[in-house]
C-alpha cells in the first residue's frame, strides 16, 4: 500500500510537470472527426416535468422543468491513453477526447498529457466510467451511470465483458452500485493517477443537453436493478415512517439547525426516522427508501437515493427566494419524477452562504411545511412528465 502512494504520487508529480512544459494539446471535441468505430446508443430527445405542485405551493405559474439528452453512440479506440484519475482520454495519435459536454468548459492548460514509457498496460476491453465530478454520489448516479446503462444492450449483444475503469480511491462504493447491474467486483479497476495504455477503449460521453439528466426510461432500469438487489417487491405501497435524510457529516453546505428541523417535522408529520448514509449498507439503504411514503431532507447527494424510492414524495429543502431559481435542487426533483416518484421544494427565504453551511429559519420553516400538510403535498401525486 505504501509503496503504491509513493508511486501515485510520483506519477502525480511527473505529469504534472510536463503538462506545465508541453502547454496545451491538441484535441478533438467533434465526434465527426474521430475516425473510430462507433455504435449509435440513443437519440437525442426533450422531456418537461409539470411543476403544478410548486405552483400551488407558491402561488405562481412556473414553466415547466424542461431537460434535453444528446443522441449518444459508443466510440471504440484502440490504444488509448487514459491520463489521471479523471480519466482523460488520448487517441492513439495523441490528441485529447474533447466531445463529452462536461469537458467543454475545462482548462486545457491543465489537462495532464500522457507518459508512454510510465505508462501502466491494459490488455482486452475497458469501459470508462470516470470523468469529472466522479467523486460525487449524485453526479454518479445521475451522471456517470447512465453512460454504462445506455451502452448495456450493445455490449451484450457484442457478447463484450469489459473491465469498468472507475476513478482510484473510489472502486469501493462506486462497486456496490455497480454490482446491482451484475458487474463482479474483479472487473472494476481503478485507472491510475499517471497514465494507463488501453488496447481496445469504449467510451460514452455524458447524455446531458439541458439540464444535468438523461432519457428517463435509463433512470428507471437503474431503480430497477437497485430495487431487485435490496429484494424489493415492486408493485408495494410505501407504509413506513417518513426519512430524513441528513447531512450532518457532509464537508460542506450542511444544515446548521438540523436537529431543530428535524424536531419540527416530529410536531408536524409524527414520528420520523433518521438516516445518515454512511453509517447504513447500500442494500439497508434500498430498502428504507423503497419503505418510507416521504423523504425530507436538505439539497445534497443523498437524495440522489430517492431512485431505491416508488410512490414516494420527497420535500427538498434548501437555500433560496424564489421558485423561479434553478440549480441542482430542480435537478434532484425532476430525478425524483423521472423515477416514479414526486417532488416539492421548500425555499428558506433566505441566499445561499456560498458553499458555507446555511440555516433554514425555524419559525418559517413551520409555516411552510403546515402548508405542504394542509395542500396534502406531504402525499406523493403521481408525476406528470410530457
Amino acid at each position: 500500500m505504501k509503496r503504491q502512494v509513493l508511486r501515485n504520487a510520483f506519477d502525480r508529480m511527473l505529469h504534472d510537470a510536463s503538462c506545465s512544459i508541453r502547454g496545451i494539446p491538441a484535441f478533438i471535441d467533434d465526434a465527426k472527426d474521430l475516425k473510430v468505430e462507433q455504435a449509435p446508443l440513443l437519440q437525442g430527445g426533450t422531456v418537461s416535468v409539470s411543476l403544478e405542485d410548486e405552483n400551488q405551493f407558491y402561488g405562481d405559474t412556473l414553466p415547466p422543468s424542461v431537460t434535453r439528452w444528446r443522441s449518444v453512440s459508443l466510440y471504440r479506440l484502440q490504444d488509448a491513453r487514459v491520463v489521471g484519475d479523471q480519466g482523460s482520454v488520448f487517441t492513439e495519435e495523441g490528441k485529447l477526447l474533447r466531445i463529452c459536454p462536461s469537458l467543454k468548459r475545462m482548462d486545457l492548460a491543465k489537462v495532464r498529457r500522457p507518459i508512454p514509457w510510465l505508462a501502466r498496460r491494459m490488455r482486452g476491453s475497458a469501459f470508462h466510467l470516470t470523468g469529472r465530478d466522479h467523486e460525487n454520489h449524485g453526479h454518479f448516479l445521475m451522471q456517470h451511470l447512465p453512460r454504462l446503462m445506455a451502452a448495456r444492450l450493445f455490449l451484450e449483444k457484442q457478447g463484450l465483458e469489459p473491465e469498468i475503469l472507475v476513478a482510484p480511491g473510489h472502486e469501493k462504493w462506486q462497486g456496490r452500485y455497480l454490482s446491482a447491474l451484475k458487474i463482479d467486483a474483479q472487473r472494476i479497476v481503478p485507472c491510475s493517477t499517471g497514465t494507463v495504455h488501453i488496447d481496445d477503449l469504449l467510451y460514452v460521453p455524458m447524455l446531458w443537453d439541458s439540464g444535468h439528466l438523461g432519457p428517463p426510461d435509463l433512470y428507471a432500469q437503474m431503480q430497477s436493478c437497485f430495487r431487485h438487489l435490496g429484494g424489493v417487491m415492486e408493485g408495494v405501497t410505501p407504509k413506513g415512517r417518513p426519512l430524513f435524510v441528513s447531512r450532518s457529516d457532509a464537508p460542506t453546505r450542511r444544515l446548521s439547525n438540523e436537529t431543530e428541523i428535524i424536531n419540527m417535522c416530529r410536531q408536524l408529520l409524527g414520528e420520523i426516522d433518521v438516516i445518515n448514509l454512511r453509517e447504513v449498507p447500500l442494500i439497508e439503504q434500498i430498502r428504507r427508501f423503497a419503505e418510507a411514503p416521504l423523504v425530507i431532507g436538505p439539497q445534497g447527494q443523498g437524495l440522489t437515493s430517492i431512485a431505491f424510492a416508488a410512490n414516494c414524495r420527497m420535500l427538498i429543502l434548501e437555500a433560496g427566494q424564489s421558485p423561479r431559481e434553478s440549480g441542482w435542487a430542480s435537478t434532484y426533483r425532476d430525478f425524483a419524477h423521472f423515477t416514479g416518484n414526486s417532488a416539492l421544494r421548500m425555499l428558506s427565504g433566505e441566499p445561499w452562504p456560498n458553499d458555507g453551511d446555511w440555516e433554514f429559519p425555524p419559525a418559517f420553516f413551520a409555516q411552510q411545511l403546515r402548508r405542504v400538510i394542509s395542500l396534502g403535498l406531504h402525499l406523493h401525486r403521481p408525476s406528470v412528465l410530457f
